[in-house]
């Protein structure tokens, strides 16, 4: 299994999730410090690669004590209770909004129930189960994480969900920015917007943006995917600020012109805004847009 390490990033290892059976689409990083940490648990199958990787680097599952996972929608959060259960002694730290998502098992059957309406397919994720809450940590942003030999802090990160939060590796400034600052295209080096439903939020997510852009990350690393340009995180994220309403006012006018005929309004927004995610983006913007 390959995991190659990140230039510029100390200990930090990427692991490719294989998505749907396709690579360069979920990344989840490895950080091996003296106390090795996960970020983000991916799919179920994804962690089956988490932990082949991990064999791979070198590092001993019963030795990583924390396990972040940014946000819950289930790209980044199915695979969290078999992580743990392979990672005896890991702590799971996730937003307090997205706790019992993971920990109750009604909610977390509503967002089996909603992703599977998104997305299209039954289990697109896998087939999560329920986490220990006494095996999780509830933080809202504000607090530092200690792993040993450094330190993460974390910030409340809402608008791509109101459950997300990034962290950032000060000494670095390695930004794990997860999906609070968009889509990364290696092939270009270009941001893309990301919008999912139920709760996107325009705002928020440029508010997230703009106290990103204070702490003069230096590189950014991406769940979809893969590490930004080294040294050119706080462009990143001043790109990601123009494509963002961009993205948004683009879909408010198609949708007008198409008369809310999604099918019609994806035929109208290709190839420009072409990407893995678009229907499921533009429902996210639809929706947001109803709240307005």
């Amino acid at each position: 299994m390959d995991a190659p390490h990140v230039d510029g990033c100390p200990d930090t290892y990427l692991v490719d999730n294989a998505l749907f059976g396709t690579p360069n689409l979920l990344a989840t990083y490895l950080l091996d410090a003296a106390d090795p940490a996960i970020l983000d648990a991916g799919t179920v199958a994804g962690a089956e690669r988490i932990l082949d990787a991990m064999d791979t680097v070198g590092i001993d599952p019963a030795a990583v004590e924390t396990l972040l996972v940014s946000h819950v929608h289930l790209d980044h959060a199915a695979g969290t209770a078999r992580l743990l259960a392979a990672c005896e002694n890991a702590t799971v730290v996730v937003h307090e909004r997205g706790l019992s998502y993971l920990t109750d098992a009604e909610r977390l059957d509503r967002l089996v129930e909603s992703v599977e309406a998104a997305i299209g397919m039954e289990a697109p994720y896998g087939d999560p189960e329920l986490v220990p809450e006494d095996r999780c940590r509830a933080v809202s942003g504000g607090e530092v994480l200690d792993l040993g030999d450094r330190e993460l802090e974390l910030y409340d990160a809402p608008g791509h969900a109101p459950h997300h939060y990034v962290a950032l590796e000060p000494d670095s400034g390695t930004l794990f920015g997860a999906d609070a600052v968009g889509a990364f295209d290696p092939r270009s080096d270009t941001v893309a917007p990301t919008t999912p439903p139920p709760s996107f939020d325009l705002e928020a997510n440029l508010d997230t943006v703009d106290r990103l852009l204070d702490l003069e990350p230096s590189r950014t690393l991406y769940s979809h995917f893969g590490p930004g340009e080294r040294g050119e995180a706080t462009a990143e994220l001043h790109a990601y600020a123009e494509i963002l309403p961009e993205f948004v006012e683009t879909v408010e006018r198609v949708r007008a012109e198409t008369d809310d005929d999604l099918d019609a309004m994806l035929d109208a927004l290709r190839p420009e805004w072409e990407s893995p995610t678009l229907r499921r983006d533009v429902v996210g913007v639809c929706r947001y847009l109803d709240t307005q």
